[in-house]
Order: C-alpha cells, then structure tokens, then sequence
C-alpha cells in the first residue's frame, strides 16, 4: 500500500467530505433569519444523522480515524441544521421528521441489542460486519433521495436544481474513499462509494446536457398559454 492509497486518498476523501457537510449552511442561517422554510427541505439534514452516526459506531469498532473525522462533523452538523430548520417547517414535516429520528433511535437501539448478543456468543468480527452492513445498506438506501432528483431532472430537462462545484466534489470524493476501500479491502465502504460516485458521474451529465433553467410551474404554464392565446385573438 503506497502512500497514495495509504493516506493520501482518504486524506482528501475526508477534506471533501466535512466540506460538504457543510454545504448548506448558508442556506440554513438564510432561514433562521428569515424565519421562513421556502424551498428547503430538512429531510436529508436528518437523514445525516441517522447515516453519520451508524459510520462513528462502525469507526469506534474498527479504529479508522478518516471516516471517524468525516462523520463526526456530519454528525454534528447535520443536528445543528435539522433543529434550525425544525420550527419554520409545515406540521407535516415536523411529523416526518419525528417519525424518522424515532425510527433511527430505534433501529440504533435494535442494534446495539444484537450487539450486545454478538459479543456473548460470537467474535468481534461478527460484530463489526453487523454494523458495517448496517450503515452500508443504510446508505445505499439513503441514496434514494438524489436518484429520485435526478429523474426529475431528466423529466423537466433541467439542471437548476444541481450545482457543478458540489456534484464534482461529491465525484472526487467518492472516487477518493473508493480507492482508500479498494485498497483496504473494506467491502462495507466500497459499495456506497461506487453507487456515490456512479450518481455524482450522473449528476455531472445532467449539469453539462442541460441548462440551469427553472422549469415553470403550471400556474405559470398557464398563463403563458392564456398570454398566448389572448396575442393571437389580437392579432387574429
């Protein structure tokens, strides 16, 4: 293992990943100012946390101190972001969120029992691969989100809603963790670094085949046929 793969790959892959972290902050604090919602949605922010902190339980276990340093200023982060966002959100949302860091405190806790079980009756190896397929699974599941987006995208044939810096550091990113998990032979995050670098390449083609332009609202949509159809009475 050269340096390159040794500490040079997840060096970068953890710069990456803190800063993008913090992407949204200025999002965030335009919120809190504004105290008003608009257009952001807190749902990934607590999506975050579920995800960063089943990685610092994995981390803990196998003593990997660049995932460790990723996840646990997402982690923080993420919960600063999702309770900032908290009181401005519709009753619907609010109960979404309650119901998902419910769910994520139960699942840690379900977990942490079969955990404890692993430990009596079995080795540590078994343990750290029940958490490693954990928060793995959990990861590609969260994936669902941007893939989601993305179909969106190629529906309206827009790329407003992408940005090129974010979805070319997301790619960096993923290609940097993919070759630190290639090299350390970590399946557990090999799989949501290849899936994370596959949607950041199909991003980047969303960014490059279409233009940043805001597809109109059907309200929008209407008045412009109503515009139009007015203009042709005139002119008829």
């Amino acid at each position: 293992m050269g340096p390159a793969t040794a500490w040079i790959a997840p060096t970068l892959g953890c710069v990456l990943g803190i800063c993008r972290h913090f992407i949204a902050t200025r999002e965030v604090l335009a919120v809190r100012n504004k105290r008003e919602l608009g257009d952001l949605n807190p749902l990934p922010f607590a999506a975050t946390i579920l995800n960063c902190s089943g990685w610092i339980v994995y981390t803990v276990l196998v003593r990997n101190w660049y995932i460790f340093c990723t996840d646990c200023p997402g982690l923080l982060c993420s919960i600063w972001m999702t309770f900032s966002l908290y009181p401005y959100a519709s009753h619907r949302v609010q109960n979404q969120l309650n119901a998902f860091i419910i769910l994520t405190a139960a699942l840690w806790c379900m977990l942490a029992v079969a955990t404890m079980i692993l430990q009596q009756y079995s080795t540590q190896q078994a343990v750290i691969s029940l958490w490693g397929w954990a928060v793995s699974i959990t990861q590609v599941l969260l994936m669902a989100s941007p893939l989601s987006g993305l179909l969106n995208a190629w529906k309206q044939r827009s790329s407003a809603n992408f940005h090129l810096g974010v979805c070319l550091m997301g790619l960096i990113s993923s290609c940097m963790w993919a070759i630190y998990a290639v090299t350390d032979k970590n399946l557990f995050l090999a799989i949501p670094s290849f899936l994370g670098g596959l949607l950041s390449c199909a991003s980047l083609l969303v960014c490059f085949v279409f233009p940043r332009t805001i597809p109109p609202r059907p309200t929008q949509q209407l008045q412009e046929q109503t515009r139009t159809a007015e203009n042709a009475i005139e002119m008829g």
